[in-house]
This record gives C-alpha cells, sequence and structure tokens, in this order.
C-alpha cells in the first residue's frame, strides 16, 4: 500500500500544509484556514493526472465536434432552401448528424481513438465539400452564398466559388493535422504548464494556480515540469456536503461527479467484506438508497429511500441530511468505488449527524479503511468525530496508518496558516476546541456585556 505527501505553500489562507495520506488523515482547525482548500486542490491533481490522457482526447473532440456543428448547420439551411427531397437518411445533414453522434460517443484515450476522430473529420469535411459545390452556384443568390461563406470563415477574396471551396477544404484539413500533433504531443511531453492549463478549462480556476503544490507516492514527486503517473492513486472523490446527493444538475462540478458515480445503474460484484459493510449501513438507516426508474416517463432514475418495513418510499433528496450522509456511502460501496485505489474526502461529516450517528460515522471511515484499503482525509470541527477516529482506529489496530494535523495561524499574518502534523496525539486539537467553552463562560459570566 503506497503512501502520499501533499504539499501546498503560500496559496490562499494557507502558508504551510505538508500533509501525509496513510490511511486516514484528520485535518482540523477554525473556519477560513484552508482545509478545503488542501481537498480541493489535492482532487485536482489526482483526477487531472489520472485523466490526462482523456481529458486532452475529450477536449481534441470537443474542438472537431464544433466544426461538424457548424458543417450541419450549413447543410441543414442549404437544404432547406434548396429543397432537395432527399430522405434524411441521405442527405448530407442525415450523414454529419451520424458523425456527429459517433464523435460525442469517443470513449476512453487510444491513438486508434484519435484516429477514429480524426477519419470522422475528414468524412464530414467531404460531405460538405461536396454539398457546397452542388450548391453554391449561379441558382443561390451572392448575398446566401456570401453568408454561407463567412460562417465557415471561407476567403472568398479574387477567387472563383471553386478555388474557395477547395481552400476551406485544404484549410481545415491542416488545421485539423496541427491540432492532432498538439495533441500527440501535450499527451508525450506531459508539462506541468499544459496540466495546469487543462485543470483551468475542467475546473475554471480562472488561472488561479498555485505556485508551490507537490504530490508524492512513495517518495517521488509527480509534479516536475513534467507530470508523471500516479501508480496506485487513480480516483478522488470530494464531498463537500451531504446535500449533493441531489439529482438536480448543478454547476458543482464535486457535486455532478457524486451523484454520477451514485445513479449508476451497474452494481460491482459486492465481496463478503462489502457485504457486511453494507449490511451495518442499512440497519443503521433503517432501510436503504435504492436508485429507481419509471417506466412511463422518460424521466432519468431517480435516487430513492425506501425503509425496511416499506412503510416509507420518498425521494433522497426529501429524507433528513444525515440519512444522506450514509446514503452516499451506500452507493459508493454498491458501486464498487470506494477501493485501495480511491482517495475519499470529506468535509465536516459530523455537520448534519446526531451524536450517536457521528461515532457511527467514524466507525465506518475506520472499517472502510481497514477492511477496503480505502484512503481517506477528513476536515472536521467536532471533538467526539476526531476522537471516535482515534479511538476506534486504536482498537482496530490503524492507529499507525491515521494522522492528525491542526491548523495554526502564524504570529505575523492572521489570514495565514500553517499545519502541524501532531502524529497519534490529538490532545493539541482539543486545546483549540476548547476555545468555544472559554468564550461560553467569558460571555455567560455574570455582568459580561458588549
Amino acid at each position: 500500500m503506497s503512501t502520499y505527501r501533499f504539499i501546498l505553500r503560500d496559496y490562499h489562507a494557507i502558508q504551510d500544509a505538508d500533509i501525509v495520506i496513510d490511511g486516514i488523515t484528520v485535518l482540523s482547525g477554525i473556519n477560513g484556514c484552508g482545509k478545503s482548500t488542501l481537498s480541493r486542490w489535492l482532487y485536482y491533481v489526482i483526477k487531472g493526472t489520472a485523466e490526462f490522457e482523456n481529458n486532452l482526447l475529450h477536449e481534441y473532440v470537443d474542438k472537431l465536434t464544433a466544426w461538424v456543428d457548424r458543417m450541419v448547420f450549413v447543410c441543414k439551411d442549404i437544404e432547406r432552401i434548396r429543397k432537395t427531397g432527399i430522405a434524411f437518411q441521405d442527405s448530407a445533414r442525415g450523414k454529419l448528424y451520424e458523425i456527429q453522434e459517433q464523435l460525442r460517443g469517443t470513449g476512453a484515450y487510444s491513438r486508434k481513438q484519435v484516429d477514429v476522430a480524426r477519419d470522422l473529420f475528414l468524412q464530414a469535411l467531404s460531405i460538405v465539400t461536396d454539398t457546397l459545390e452542388e450548391n453554391l452556384d449561379e441558382e443561390m443568390s451572392e448575398v446566401r452564398k456570401e453568408r454561407v461563406m463567412r460562417y465557415l470563415n471561407m476567403k472568398a477574396e479574387g477567387k472563383t466559388i471553386r478555388q474557395t471551396i477547395t481552400d476551406f477544404t485544404e484549410q481545415a484539413s491542416r488545421w485539423m493535422d496541427r491540432l492532432t500533433t498538439t495533441l500527440y504531443n501535450d499527451m508525450e511531453q506531459r508539462e506541468v504548464s499544459t496540466f495546469f492549463r487543462m485543470l483551468d478549462r475542467q475546473f475554471g480556476l480562472r488561472e488561479d494556480w498555485p505556485s508551490n503544490i507537490q504530490l508524492e507516492e512513495d517518495g517521488v514527486g509527480i509534479i516536475d515540469g513534467h507530470l508523471s503517473n500516479l501508480y496506485n492513486l487513480r480516483n478522488a472523490i470530494y464531498v463537500d456536503t451531504p446535500m449533493s446527493v441531489t439529482s438536480d444538475f448543478t454547476n458543482n462540478r464535486f457535486w455532478n461527479a457524486l451523484r454520477e458515480m451514485m445513479t449508476e445503474e451497474n452494481k460491482s460484484n459486492e465481496s463478503t467484506e462489502v457485504k457486511k459493510l453494507l449490511l451495518r449501513i442499512k440497519k443503521l438507516l433503517d432501510g436503504q438508497a435504492v436508485l429507481e426508474k419509471d417506466d412511463t416517463s422518460f424521466r432519468s432514475p431517480s435516487l430513492n429511500y425506501v425503509s425496511s418495513d416499506q412503510q416509507i418510499h420518498i425521494r433522497l433528496t426529501e429524507v433528513a441530511t444525515g440519512f444522506k450522509t450514509f446514503s452516499y456511502l451506500q452507493r459508493l460501496l454498491e458501486n464498487g468505488y470506494l477501493n485501495e485505489e480511491t482517495l475519499l474526502m470529506i468535509d465536516e461529516p459530523e455537520a448534519h449527524l446526531h451524536p450517536q450517528w457521528i461515532v457511527e460515522f467514524a466507525r465506518m471511515l475506520v472499517l472502510l479503511h481497514k477492511v477496503l484499503g480505502l484512503k481517506i482525509m477528513v476536515a472536521s470541527h467536532n471533538p467526539d468525530m476526531v476522537s471516535a477516529i482515534h479511538d476506534i482506529a486504536n482498537k482496530e489496530g490503524i492507529l499507525d496508518h491515521t494522522c492528525f494535523y491542526v491548523a495554526r495561524q502564524s504570529d505575523t499574518n492572521r489570514h495565514a496558516f500553517s499545519y502541524e502534523a501532531l502524529g497519534h496525539e490529538i490532545g493539541e486539537i482539543f486545546e483549540s476546541f476548547n476555545i468555544a467553552i472559554d468564550r461560553i463562560r467569558e460571555y455567560g459570566a455574570a455582568g459580561v456585556s458588549e
């Protein structure tokens, strides 16, 4: 089992964070100390590294598809004007629609997939070229021809229509060749600058990138001029709130990613260990989260909560938030996402849990690591959660793989925080929690006022 070290310095509220991930990692600190920033950037690095080639391929395909979309639009308009009477499946538009669908169905990265996308684009280009040659003739008005050529960026000055079309075809082909060459170079070189630009496009970072960031796997840094692969960490899941189990589409990429993993219809083959963990969750919920499809409508499958006695059957979005917290663990387990190649990051899981369920959730996290090798990072403000993770990890024999950190405010900058490694000791974390008790005593003391 590999050990990881995540380093982030001089970025937003984080002055210095050097975090070991060797099982369960617990971060503690006041609001605004950068705990969520650490989780998000760790997510970006892991997902971005694991999906580097696929993301570049899909961006390549998206650019080709955008051009095909313009070709479809033009052919549709020409066929409407000329009233060709050709059956849709035999028309230029119909053929281009089929190519569109094939492009959008491009799968995981391989050189074969690049060749397929490239060939589809050339087929589309040939179709639109034939359509233009057949229809940009004397019967079409000059203003319509000019509009078509302008839309396709065709340069017609001083040239015949046929030469203009030939030049357009050659330029589009050369553009595709340059795009393909750039794709192969980016995949071969794996430059960090390319990586960050890709993250910027994927997550809308607005070029707000940290200059001092590193993720090490077994002592080897993966960000060093060029991007290395992670051998044993292939996925990251970030849960910033259990409300993310909503079935509605949002602009939050973390919520959308979690929902997609929860709403998969094909369950993995469950081992005996996984079945035991699922049974524990379902006993706590006195029921389970179930993916159901309404055969009478075109709606996508919905997640519902069904009680053990079948008396309660409601959408998961309508149940208490604490139920959602255990429900996402259930669905991720069932779909095979919680394993030794995954890092699960959770912000304040205790926020919506009854004190008894806080302990139960802590136990589930410990068992998920012990039984499945799942790596976990938790940001918590709650002494019960921190104490439960510590004590249960000790009882289950995994305390050596459990690390605790507390964010310390800088002496010189109240907006900057450094993360202090506490090893297995949690006493200093409780000192920070005790500040609240001191404030209660202060504000509740007789004669105290604003």
